[in-house]
């Protein structure tokens, strides 16, 4: 004690040192402990990788098979699915006919095409297409009179572009497409009976670089609040389409029309069946408000307000008609679908590389 008293500062030196020491130590204890740990733990690993690399498995008999039982499967799921996407009946198989005489053409001659397209009975110039879809507008004018249907005087149903003159030369395969889908989309609505068609509109065909095509010259009906805009094409939203590229291609249309809830899942039903490979993408529904007519008041100057009789109490009581239980409600319907069209892809395209 006199020692520290009479050299504190020497003997506080001795003890830190004293501390750092046996710090020092635990640590070094401590770090030699986890370094042969880690070093048991690599070598393990390498003998695992050494036995990896050094045995060459082969798959038994009994693995065989199950692989390629399941690969059997694979490819039968996946060719009724595209079978289910090409759709069934005559329209289905005129869309098919006139993808096949359009498309895989280019090593015929410019004689054996035009053989081909007029086999097919498709349209392969501007004008033929032209009168193509002016016998179709006035086909589907004479089945909305049939049944009833209100449309526009000069309802072209979505084909008001090419009211004068036919599509450019290279759009003839998709507009030729666009109006075989929609005189089928037309034919389910007409069988559901709404009571008036607003309108039906379609993607703007793409030219031969993917690019949107220039209509000829904006169109618009007079009293329409479009103006200056194409009524016969709509944007798609990309966020709820079902076209992915190089894989799924797709064409949108999208009918407008008013009628009651029947009309739409009469229209709905038709187009499950899948008859055509059309998926619904979105339906939006407004209801029409009926403005309530006001009650007759008799005025108060009359001789029947004076002397407390009127016309109607000496004419003959009409029977109260009964009110149903349910109002006949009417409401604008907007129902979007796609054509869906899978893209022929070769092996080498559709096999992922290593």
């Amino acid at each position: 004690m006199a020692s520290f008293k009479s050299y504190p500062i020497f003997y506080s030196l001795l003890a830190a040192l004293g501390l750092a020491a046996v710090g020092s130590g635990w640590c070094i204890y401590e770090r030699s402990q986890t370094a042969h740990s880690s070093a048991k733990a690599l070598a393990k690993k390498r003998l695992e990788l050494t036995a990896l690399t050094s045995s060459q498995p082969t798959p038994s008999e009994a693995n065989k098979a199950l692989v390629n039982a399941d690969l059997a499967r694979s490819i039968s799921a996946l060719g009724q699915m595209r079978a289910e996407l090409k759709g069934s009946g005559p329209a289905a198989e005129a869309l098919l006919k006139a993808k096949a005489a359009y498309g895989g053409t280019s090593s015929l001659t410019p004689d054996e095409r035009s053989k081909l397209l007029r086999e097919a009975k498709v349209p392969y110039e501007p004008t033929h297409l032209f009168f193509n879809i002016a016998t179709f507008v006035e086909s589907m004018r004479e089945k909305a009179q049939a049944e009833k249907i209100k449309i526009k005087a000069d309802e072209r149903f979505g084909f008001t572009t090419y009211a004068s003159a036919g599509p450019e030369r290279e759009l003839i395969p998709q507009v030729y497409r666009q109006r075989q889908v929609a005189e089928y989309l037309l034919g389910a609505l007409f069988q559901a009976a709404p009571s008036e068609l607003v309108s039906l509109q379609r993607e703007r065909p793409a030219d031969s670089g993917g690019n949107p095509a220039k209509p000829s010259a904006p169109t618009a009906r007079s009293g329409s609040t479009t103006v200056g805009t194409n009524i016969d094409y709509f944007d798609m939203d990309s966020r709820i389409t079902a076209r992915v590229p190089g894989f799924v291609g797709a064409s949108a249309f999208r009918l407008t029309f008013i009628g009651d809830t029947a009309s739409l899942r009469t229209l709905l039903n038709k187009l499950a069946t899948f008859e055509l490979p059309l998926v619904v993408r979105g339906v939006e529904v407004d209801p029409i408000i009926k403005v309530q007519a006001t009650e007759k008041v008799t005025p108060a100057n009359t001789l029947s307000s004076i002397f407390g009789t009127s016309p109607a109490a000496t004419a003959a009581v009409e029977p109260v008609k009964p009110k149903p239980l349910v109002d006949k409600v009417l409401s604008k319907f907007t129902v979007t679908v796609e054509l869906i069209d899978l893209v022929d892809t070769t092996p080498t395209e559709a096999t992922p590389t290593p």
